[in-house]
């Protein structure tokens, strides 16, 4: 079963020869889903060369169709414009004349500026009196010199940053058929990709258009250019097929892939993989379900209407329930297209649990977090999505590094310490005022076989007098004390109010970390905080009078600042070392 996988802004969009699947995420971090049947295929999809020509431009039509799509299920909406009038006059979609000004303006800005451009830079510098082939070949090094500066431009933009997370994600899953095995190596660097087969187009068809000098009329010209172009595309794509064939052959494809793949992060990673297990599952859908079974969609439908009954249906909390019932991924789960009795029993009782208000970290017992199980009860806060994103920010700080101190500060559950204990090699110490904190906390290590070091204490009143960290992480209680009423019963409810309330303003753990933090840094030393909406600039005022520099935010899908990130400057502090 031949899959392709086309990235976009906010989402994958998967496809094989009937079917496409797009998966995308929303402002708020929901995921979001849209299928449907090809128009488009692959023709002499078994020819070579023919077939790259067809997936290049194949590829291009379901790149830019997955960004108009994405942008429809995000929920942005684009209303009006020269698109619309467009599409009215000539009776229609929009989605087709918005695509095909995409594809044209795509085309003219190439022309300019890896041809236009290059050339007459070309011709200034370098004349004409040099011999024809030097002068050729000179010409074209200038154009693909040309065509990486922009791409490097590009690759640092923060509106490409999804687009390169999503490449790379859709990568790992294709490489490894959607499993989260072997996630060491660097399969978001694969070549065989929309993005890199369009660059080795552009290298290859540069080098051999520009090369060749031909000269002849116009229209000549451009029949001639334009069938080295066509071939240029079927040999790139074959180029990428062959160095996808083992991981060494992968690594040589790394320099152009730096251009538009990047590391993904957990998130980019399970969008990518639930386009590709809805593809894989539109083929058990045509197998057939036992008559004894319930069919997938009733199920799906009654789970829909009970928890729409009580205004708590979430799509991803029904997949959460069947696959936690199941006992498997919810990628897995999707393949599922007939339950038994026994299991329509259990998810239906974990439905109406979900629809009377109760959380599924309550109903089960445990929360996926990082990709790991973790358990939690009524004495721990049940991690949640966003403090993904401070273990992320933490990691990515620590790097390859080994045996960095890391502190994790109110560690409740252990999540947070696990997941940097499990995806990094640092010596990772826990502490929690509570007890019974640490009792599920030390629980949690146990069950992911990390090494963590626990302690009771309250903040860092009872580490030993001397220790000192690299990293200081921390989720501490930033609700203010007047808001905790105000919360969704299912949070207050079944919370601890202790991991909650952060005091009158709601920033009361800040300004103790903030104060004691630096006496426990070691030189260097960088603290990691989760905050609450509309918290950067009060906690940013307390980490500046305490000393930390370079202090900057990082914002989740909801576009709120949700992490801190500090460094101490021990010339600007005002404690004395012990």
């Amino acid at each position: 079963m031949k899959i392709f996988f086309f990235p976009c802004g906010t989402g994958v969009r998967c496809q094989n020869r009937s079917r496409f699947a797009l998966a995308t995420i929303d402002e708020r971090g929901a995921k979001r889903l849209k299928t449907g049947r090809v128009k488009n295929k692959v023709v002499l999809w078994n020819v070579p060369i023919f077939r790259g020509i067809s997936f290049f431009f194949l590829g291009l039509a379901a790149f830019f169709t997955a960004y108009w799509e994405g942008l429809n299920l995000s929920g942005v909406t684009l209303n009006g414009g020269v698109s619309e009038k467009v599409a009215g006059k000539l009776n229609v979609k929009k989605e087709g004349v918005v695509i095909t000004i995409l594809l044209l303006l795509s085309l003219a800005a190439s022309l300019f500026l890896f041809g236009f451009v290059p050339s007459k830079l070309s011709f200034a510098f370098i004349g004409m009196s040099m011999n024809f082939a030097l002068r050729n070949f000179l010409i074209a090094l200038t154009k693909v010199a040309f065509l990486f500066l922009i791409l490097l431009i590009f690759r640092f933009l923060p509106p490409m940053q999804d687009l390169y997370k999503f490449n790379g994600a859709a990568n790992q899953v294709r490489l490894r058929d959607g499993s989260m095995k072997d996630k060491s190596k660097k399969d978001y660097y694969s070549p065989f990709n929309i993005l890199n087969v369009v660059i080795f187009t552009l290298i290859l068809s540069i080098f051999v258009i520009t090369c060749v000098g031909i000269s002849l009329a116009a229209h000549w010209n451009f029949l001639i250019n334009l069938a080295i172009f066509l071939l240029c595309c079927g040999i790139s794509y074959e180029i990428c097929l062959l160095f996808e064939k083992s991981y060494a052959t992968r690594m040589l494809s790394l320099f152009t892939n730096f251009f538009v793949c990047a590391k993904p992060s957990i998130t980019h990673d399970e969008v990518a993989r639930v386009a590709y297990s809805e593809i894989k599952s539109s083929f058990a859908e045509e197998e057939g379900v036992n008559e004894k079974q319930i069919p997938r969609s009733s199920l799906l439908t009654e789970m829909q209407t009970e928890l729409e009954k009580n205004g708590k249906y979430d799509k991803a909390d029904v997949e959460w329930i069947i696959a936690t019932v199941l006992n498997c991924s919810r990628e897995e789960a999707k393949l599922v297209r007939g339950f038994d009795q026994k299991a329509y029993r259990e998810i239906m009782k974990a439905t109406a649990s979900r629809a009377a208000g109760k959380p599924l970290s309550a109903i089960f017992g445990f929360v996926e977090f990082y990709g790991l199980k973790f358990d939690v009860n009524k004495k721990v806060l049940a991690p949640r999505m966003e403090t993904e994103l401070l273990v992320e920010e933490a990691l990515k700080e620590i790097g390859s590094q080994k045996n960095l101190q890391v502190l994790d500060l109110g560690t409740g559950s252990g999540a947070i310490a696990v997941s940097i204990a499990k995806f990094s090699k640092s010596k990772v110490t826990a502490v929690d005022i509570s007890k019974a904190a640490l009792g599920v906390a030390k629980g949690n290590a146990q069950k992911n076989n990390v090494k963590v070091e626990f302690a009771e204490s309250d903040l860092f009143d009872k580490l030993k007098k001397h220790a000192k960290f690299d990293i200081i992480v921390s989720n501490p209680p930033y609700v203010r004390t007047l808001d905790i009423e105000g919360l969704d019963e299912e949070v207050k409810n079944f919370d601890p109010r202790s991991a909650l309330d952060g005091g009158e303003d709601g920033l009361d753990f800040y300004r103790r970390i903030a104060s004691e933090a630096p006496s426990r840094l070691k030189k260097g030393g960088k603290i990691f905080l989760e905050i609450g909406a509309g918290q950067f600039k009060a906690v940013e005022k307390l980490l500046q009078d305490a000393g930390f520099v370079n202090i900057t935010g990082k914002k989740d899908y909801s576009k709120i600042i949700r992490v801190v990130r500090a460094e101490y400057d021990k010339r600007r502090g005002n404690f004395k070392q012990n």
